[in-house]
């Protein structure tokens, strides 16, 4: 094995462990700071699903606006990569925040919930706005391989998510199972975006040490 060999790979398993100590401390706070015993499984799944987002777009942002700690840990090449990608790595993170926000504001609404609507709602139209916002302009910033590797997260997004509600949909219409819960199907769905994203990106080698 080179010394290039090694590089890669206590990179590899230093961001695997960053990664898995700030998901595992940012699920552990989650579930300290607002578990409640009434919580249903669908609240559960919104909230883990949220607080993935919200830690990847954390740590990839801290990664692109300190390029020289980010070089060590997120997968490029070198700094002068990084440096290269950061408008659009910024603008991807920010997504992902926003996105886990909104999620995380889900889990605790509803009926008897302690987030008001109009906090919920407000969540939902400023995440959706400022993704929306930043993926017109980041389309711009886009070569011909990462508007190619969109669609292709897009349409193993879809992938996943259509044969799920399909099959549970004709389920619940035979009597089989009871309707899905809007909770879940919005975790579904999110959860659905990030496994496409790492299909898309693992196809293309994109996951390999760097």
């Amino acid at each position: 094995m080179t010394t290039l060999d090694q590089a890669k790979i206590r990179k590899m398993l230093l961001a695997f462990v960053l990664g898995a100590l700030g998901g595992g401390g940012a699920m552990a706070a989650f579930l300290w700071l607002g578990f409640e015993p009434g919580w249903r499984v669908e609240q559960v799944a919104v909230g883990g699903v949220g607080v993935v987002y919200l830690v990847t777009g954390l740590f990839t942002l801290g990664g692109a606006l300190m390029p020289g700690m980010g070089a060590r840990v997120l997968n490029v090449a070198d700094r002068e990569e990084l440096v290269e990608m950061r408008n659009m790595l910024v603008g991807s993170s920010v997504s992902a925040i926003a996105l886990g926000i909104m999620l995380l504001a889900l889990v605790g609404s509803g009926p008897g919930g302690a987030v008001p609507d109009i906090v919920v709602i407000a969540a939902v139209g400023l995440s959706l706005l400022t993704i929306g916002v930043i993926g017109v302009k980041q389309w711009r910033l886009y070569d011909e391989l990462w508007r190619q590797l969109s669609w292709e997260s897009s349409a193993f997004a879809m992938s996943i998510l259509l044969p799920i509600l399909l099959i549970w949909s004709v389920a619940v219409h035979l009597g089989w199972l009871s309707a899905m819960d809007p909770l879940l199907v919005i975790a579904v769905a999110a959860a659905s975006m990030l496994v496409g994203a790492f299909i898309a990106a693992g196809r293309r080698g994109m996951l390999a040490p760097r």
